[in-house]
């Protein structure tokens, strides 16, 4: 077994075991969930992804066709990781997936994907303040696809997603794409 996919393995128990904690856990400050946790939650290095707390109601299309979901961002491990929940539902069926940042290397954060289809994905993320952004990149790996997944907060509130796919040795192309308003 290759050292990459023994990490992939092991990551993934730890956040089953996380997730299996929190489920059994007493919530020790639960918040409406029309408000986001305040910044001072996070470690610095995810300060800058707080723009994204919340629970969020998204519409879009795209390749699959269209679709309409739930997703939230959340603190955990006492602001150590944000959490993102997925829900949408499209013409294929329901997708569901989860995706953990946290801080990597020293001033990288890093995300980690996983899908109620098997898809487990490894992200480098990024975020700006002016205008509030995110994005997450995968490293380029010879003959494997690239994904890109954005953020863009626009003025009136609205969240702009786009999730983008490069096959191996092309340029990125819009695969999903909608809005999200926060709840």
């Amino acid at each position: 077994m290759t050292t990459s996919i023994l990490r992939t393995l092991l990551l993934g128990v730890f956040v089953l075991q996380a997730l299996s904690a929190c489920a059994t856990a007493p919530q020790r400050h639960e918040q409406p969930p029309h408000t986001a946790p305040p910044a001072a939650e996070l470690t610095e290095a995810l300060k800058p992804f707080s723009f994204l707390m919340g629970t969020w109601d998204a519409e879009g299309g795209g390749t699959p066709g269209a679709s309409a979901g739930t997703f939230t961002f959340q603190p955990d491990v006492q602001g150590h990781v944000l959490i993102r929940r997925n829900e949408s539902s499209t013409p294929g069926g329901r997708h569901e997936d989860l995706m953990v940042l946290y801080p990597g290397a020293p001033g990288a954060v890093r995300a980690s994907y996983f899908d109620n289809e098997g898809h487990v994905i490894q992200y480098s993320a990024r975020a700006e303040s002016s205008p509030a952004s995110a994005e997450f990149v995968t490293d380029e790996a010879a003959g494997t696809p690239r994904f890109r997944l954005s953020y863009l907060l626009n003025t009136d509130g609205t969240l702009n997603v786009k999730f983008e796919i490069a096959p191996p040795g092309a340029g990125f192309r819009t695969y999903l794409e909608g809005a999200a308003r926060r709840r």
